[in-house]
């Protein structure tokens, strides 16, 4: 069984904790991040905390623990991270680490920083765009993915037999929802800043949509909920295509990014096994 250890900052306030990490010599910054220490921290809000390390001596990236009696984000970075981003000389992937801590210092609050890097970083970030911008190709992964999963749920959903229509249904409720979501802001290559922020942009921008989309989360009856999965997923993608149709071929690759030039690339060299030279027959097993 997985110990799960009692908290030793529940009852501590949040001044107390960044006054503790500070003095420690290891502790290179803190940055405090969204509501925290803010004044529109409501009392559902949580805190969300960035460490910067001069060195980690275990792999340390995410947490959680309890501050003042609220639930915790702990962040970990290290100097390296820091150096990384001072040294940059051109825009940075969002989605990797370094990525993430910039977005964290943009709209954060800075409360230690021992050698003043972050401080660099900070004002390099807010006066300089060291995020890179989202290009059309960004949006072709979230593209696959919507369709994707549709085309599945599409399969099982016409099915009558309990075991696929169960299947259709954790489809729907676990790849579904975050294929749309996610995929709304990357092919519109608006940046991911969290479901409030998300559900806010929504309201804000695009009511149809964020309508649609409580339409279908709300649906009970699975052949009604796949109606609504397949106009939410069209409105999703409608800035850059249509929902797949027909029987084509496309093939990529998730581990790499992608391009225009690799996608024609591998449906040449998928073509080529099929059609080129004689086909060989296979060896005995």
């Amino acid at each position: 069984m997985f110990y799960l250890h009692p908290s030793s900052t529940a009852d501590m306030t949040l001044d107390e904790v960044l006054t503790r990490l500070s003095h420690h010599p290891a502790v290179d910054g803190l940055v405090t991040v969204g509501s925290t220490g803010r004044s529109w921290l409501t009392p559902i809000s949580d805190y969300d905390l960035l460490v910067v390390l001069a060195h980690a001596p275990v792999p340390l990236r995410v947490g959680i623990t309890y501050i003042d009696h609220r639930l915790t984000d702990l962040l970990f970075a290290t100097t390296r991270h820091i150096k990384q981003i001072l040294e940059a000389t051109s825009a940075i992937d969002g989605e990797v680490w370094e990525g993430r801590i910039v977005r964290w210092l943009v709209s954060g609050q800075v409360v230690f920083d021992r050698n003043g890097s972050l401080g660099q970083v900070q004002v390099k970030a807010r006066e300089n765009n060291l995020i890179r911008p989202l290009e059309d190709i960004d949006a072709f992964g979230a593209w696959i993915a919507v369709n994707y999963n549709l085309l599945h749920t599409r399969r099982l959903i016409h099915s009558n037999a309990p075991i696929q229509l169960h299947a259709a249904e954790l489809r729907m409720s676990l790849y579904g929802v975050a294929d749309v979501l996610f995929g709304y802001f990357r092919i519109r290559k608006l940046p991911w800043e969290g479901d409030k922020a998300a559900v806010r942009h929504l309201i804000a921008n695009d009511p149809p949509y964020f309508e649609l989309l409580q339409q279908f989360l709300r649906e009970s009856n699975p052949r009604r909920k796949f109606e609504l999965y397949e106009q939410v997923a069209a409105a999703t993608v409608a800035p850059i295509s249509d929902l797949w149709d027909g029987e084509s071929t496309l093939l990529w690759n998730d581990t790499v990014p992608a391009s225009r030039e690799t996608v024609e690339q591998s449906l040449k060299f998928w073509e080529a096994l099929l059609h080129t030279g004689r086909v060989q027959p296979a060896a005995d097993a």
